[in-house]
């Protein structure tokens, strides 16, 4: 059967500007610091957390010489980091924080699913995507479907009224 994995624990990201990435992630996502270090070679880390856990995130300086950031955004290692808000209204917060410390939306906001034009399997969440100091996608989201174990998703119960609905098109 595989591993149960309940959710992503933590994220780390390797950085090109350790203070610009610190000051990114603490003042614009709020992040809080639980821990700093620097190695003997100078290498600097930061464990940030979001509520209670240690950590959510971490960063850490890129070793000299990498130029983590010259890759275009589909040729990244990441393809995204995602954060999930309580509701609509923290989500709307976000989306206004953002705004209000400059940073631009690459996508969004939207929603994924019927609801946003899109398919009935999508995933019903309302979404938004920007990029951090070295242009890792990062999503604020909220609202995804629950899939109870063992259920099938879509539900057939509203599958086939949307399928109705919708004269029969492809969801």
């Amino acid at each position: 059967m595989g591993i149960q994995i309940k959710r992503v624990g933590h994220i780390g990201l390797l950085v090109s500007d350790f203070e610009r990435s610190l000051q990114f992630y603490t003042e614009v996502l709020g992040c809080t610091i639980t821990n700093l270090r620097t190695a003997k070679d100078g290498t600097q880390t930061a464990f940030m957390r979001f509520e209670d856990m240690h950590h959510d995130l971490v960063i850490t300086s890129a070793p000299t010489g990498a130029d983590i950031a010259s890759q275009g955004q589909r040729q990244r290692l990441i393809q995204q980091i995602a954060f999930e808000v309580e509701n609509r209204d923290e989500f709307l917060k976000a989306l206004a924080h953002l705004h209000a410390k400059g940073v631009k939306l690459t996508n969004g906001p939207l929603i994924h699913g019927l609801e946003g034009g899109g398919t009935l399997g999508g995933s019903g969440s309302r979404s938004f995507y920007f990029t951090d100091p070295d242009g890792n996608r990062l999503e604020i989201y909220t609202d995804m479907m629950r899939v109870p174990d063992g259920e099938p998703f879509p539900r057939k119960e509203y599958a086939d009224v949307m399928q109705t609905l919708f004269n029969g098109e492809d969801l």
